[in-house]
């Protein structure tokens, strides 16, 4: 077996068993609490958002939250064709505002392009992806929880609490990874194949639900009408696509076109690309770590 294969395999042998151990764990503490703050248990700490965004972001997305919600109940006491277009305007509209708000993977799809080659089309499908797995998995939550009576809210809110914490700390295991590989192709001086061992974790690590989502779900079964709610989810995940692809392609742009500058000149493409997978993958890692803290600190009993 050559030096590199046993590199390789020094380096995604740990890494495979973290990963998994992480998936293994992740669900422990949903199941020791799965409504968050019950006697004896210590309530867990969402990841960290940053800021509130801008003040009229923000507004914005409260504004036609409120909108949506007077539609939502119109609904409830009378269908029609015009007002189904209103609602899942509304609801495509304020999927923008709120990805354009804190979270929602924006740095991650960043780091994940600029580090790695990607044919053209793979950032439209990542982040429709994205998107989808978002609204996809409060709809999922919904359905489990609806039977719950009283709790719905407080059982989603909690296990996509856990879920997203440990999908960051899934990111930054991978992350750790992929740097420790880039790292080793460039003192190797050896180019790769692109893989999608960053991408599946993205997409992987999409899985958790949109509080927005959550929020009209939860109005829409206390008004009775989950049909049309999982409509307008639909729609404003279809928004949320439009930010996230944005900053996707950002990333992309930004490694195509520098590459394309240094062409002809096959060992500077060769070199700056490895450097960019570390700048990206450097910049993934310490994004996950810095969102994961809060919920790192409160499952494990540790302070940072």
């Amino acid at each position: 077996m050559s030096a590199t294969r046993k590199a390789d395999r020094a380096i995604s042998g740990p890494a495979s068993v973290l990963v998994v151990l992480l998936l293994c764990l992740a669900p422990a503490p949903a199941m020791a609490n799965p409504f968050m703050g019950s006697q004896g248990q210590p309530s867990i700490a969402p990841v960290q958002v940053g800021g509130q965004g801008q003040p009229s972001l923000v507004q914005g997305q409260l504004d036609l939250r409120q909108k949506l919600a007077g539609y939502l109940s119109q609904w409830k006491g009378g269908r029609s064709a015009s007002l189904l277009l209103v609602i899942v305007g509304i609801a495509f509209a304020y999927g923008i505002l709120h990805a354009l708000g804190p979270g929602h993977r924006k740095t991650v799809v960043f780091s994940i392009y600029i580090g790695r080659k990607a044919p053209w089309w793979e950032p439209i499908a990542s982040s429709l992806a994205l998107a989808g797995l978002h609204g996809g998995a409060a709809i999922l939550l919904l359905i489990i929880f609806r039977g719950v009576s009283g709790a719905v809210s407080a059982a989603t809110d909690s296990v996509a609490t856990i879920m997203e914490g440990s999908a960051y700390c899934l990111l930054i295991v991978m992350a750790a990874f992929l740097l420790a590989r880039a790292t080793l192709d460039l003192v190797k001086g050896r180019a790769r194949s692109a893989d999608g061992m960053g991408l599946g974790t993205l997409i992987l690590t999409g899985i958790y639900p949109c509080p927005g989502a959550i929020l009209v779900l939860v109005l829409s079964l206390s008004l009775n009408i989950v049909d049309i709610g999982i409509v307008a989810v639909l729609a404003m995940s279809l928004g949320m696509s439009l930010p996230i692809l944005g900053f996707a392609y950002l990333g992309w742009f930004g490694r195509s076109g520098l590459l394309k500058r240094l062409r002809n000149r096959e060992a500077d493409i060769q070199k700056v690309g490895a450097i960019l997978e570390m700048a990206g993958f450097s910049l993934l890692l310490a994004f996950s770590v810095y969102i994961a803290l809060p919920f790192i600190s409160s499952v494990s009993g540790l302070v940072f």
